[in-house]
């Protein structure tokens, strides 16, 4: 279990250091990645697919190992692993798997994304705590939280990207729409 604890952590250290890489040196832009067919597409998908289920695995594993557990915290976790995941699901479906990827397409205002520019993050931030909650796990928290860390910081790698493809069309949308829900905008000028 060390070694799965390990592996998921350094995943999400690559990812967090990709992101801090992409937001201070654009010109090497690690995330959005440039195509599908490079490395950055396939770093991102292989840190994805080791996180999302990496992470619930080992919280099943370390279950109860933070001794915090009690019926409550199961039952309002186990509510925002549901809310999470509806509102992943909902603003992938919207948004597309490819999209949802890095790759270009339309600018999606529509749906989740007419009240947060992010819902897909907001979305992972409640699941992953909803997760964290229902584990009882040290290791799901410090895996679960590293991952909430990269999905906070990840809008501000994509933005200076979204606004290159899609410039005034995204600039009105991001001065109407919050990054996430409820927290204003900051400005990246």
């Amino acid at each position: 279990m060390h070694y799965l604890f390990v592996s998921i952590l350094i995943a999400d250290l690559l990812a967090i250091l990709a992101i801090l890489i992409s937001v201070f040196s654009p010109e090497n832009r690690i995330w959005p990645p440039p195509d599908k067919e490079t490395w950055q597409y396939w770093l991102f998908i292989a840190i994805d697919t080791i996180t999302s289920i990496g992470t619930p695995l080992l919280g099943v594993l370390d279950r109860g190992s933070l001794g915090i557990g009690s019926p409550m915290l199961l039952g309002f976790g186990t509510s925002l692993i549901v809310l999470g995941g509806s509102l992943v699901t909902w603003a992938v479906r919207t948004l597309s798997l490819r999209q949802s990827y890095g790759l270009k397409g339309e600018l999606v205002t529509r749906g989740p994304y007419s009240f947060s520019r992010n819902p897909q993050y907001v979305g992972f931030v409640i699941l992953y705590s909803g997760l964290i909650l229902v584990t009882d796990s040290f290791y799901a928290l410090v895996t679960g939280l590293a991952f909430i860390l990269l999905v906070l910081l990840t809008p501000f790698s994509e933005e200076p990207w979204l606004e290159e493809q899609y410039g005034e069309e995204y600039m009105a949308y991001r001065e109407s729409v919050s990054r996430f829900i409820g927290v204003p905008t900051i400005n990246q000028q």
